[in-house]
């Protein structure tokens, strides 16, 4: 039997304003109490990570991750017990296409997202928004596909087609990242991210200190802390990146790092 309390006590940093956590834990706890299939609500990939090192810590149970494209970040979790036969991704995910002329308007994720949200749809309804030249892809939930079909027609100022396409047919999702090669005095957390975001070594270890950080979608608070090779920082208000490599020490004895810093 999964200790409920025991897994909010390991995962607490975790738990939402949103309650998403909570909801998708009692999903995870009915899989196993009742040995039935569950596929959540598109979550973000801290949630994601913590749901599947719950599910390898806690239970037998699998986890698949439905995101439709390539590189996805949100995804839906297929919580399934062994022997169950996995269902049709087009069931809970529907694929919607959005066009419009591009000759007068010029649309970002950011409208895209904005618009659908305007619906009053919750943001764990919607998955990863990938822009094109004249449009855009995004992930819904499949119960929410029709509604969003007949109530969208505008994107900002730009007026809008929407058609539901086979999740087959996917747009390539582009990594959108730069790479920052720099130098710090020491592999402190609190120094590699004052490197990445040109602050102060004191404005980076305040937002350590006010749990603002995150490593591997955990928060730390211990600014001395030295990251490691492909671990991911999220800072909040600024954005996250990968320590992608250290390269070793300059003639001046400082340490070359390469960071891929998240763009958008």
């Amino acid at each position: 039997m999964i200790d409920r309390q025991l897994i909010l006590k390991q995962y607490a940093s975790f738990v939402d304003d949103a309650g998403l956590f909570i909801k998708t834990l009692d999903q995870l706890l009915a899989a196993e109490l009742y040995y039935e299939m569950q596929v959540t609500d598109f979550l973000a990939p801290d949630l994601i990570f913590a749901f599947e090192k719950i599910c390898m810590q806690f239970t037998e149970l699998m986890i698949i991750k439905w995101g439709v494209f390539s590189d996805f970040e949100r995804a839906k979790l297929v919580i399934i017990p062994e022997y169950t036969s996995l269902p049709d991704i087009e069931d809970s995910i529907a694929l919607l296409e959005v066009k419009y002329n591009q000759k007068f308007n010029s649309l970002e994720h950011r409208d895209a997202l904005g618009a659908l949200m305007a619906l009053g749809i919750k943001r764990d309804k919607i998955g990863d928004i990938v822009v094109f030249d004249n449009g855009f892809q995004v992930a819904v939930s499949a119960e929410l596909a029709s509604y969003f079909e007949s109530s969208v027609d505008k994107v900002g100022r730009a007026g809008v087609s929407i058609r539901r396409v086979p999740c087959g047919q996917a747009c390539v999702k582009l990594a959108e990242t730069k790479k920052l090669s720099t130098t710090v005095q020491s592999l402190r957390l609190d120094s590699i991210i004052a490197a990445c975001y040109n602050l102060s070594r004191s404005q980076a270890q305040s937002l350590v200190l006010g749990e603002k950080v995150k490593l591997n979608y955990q928060i730390i608070s211990k600014p001395e802390y030295s990251p490691k090779e492909a671990d991911l920082i999220s800072v909040r208000g600024y954005g996250r990146f990968h320590v992608d490599e250290v390269l070793g020490v300059t003639k001046k004895d400082r340490i070359r790092i390469v960071l891929s810093v998240v763009t958008r």
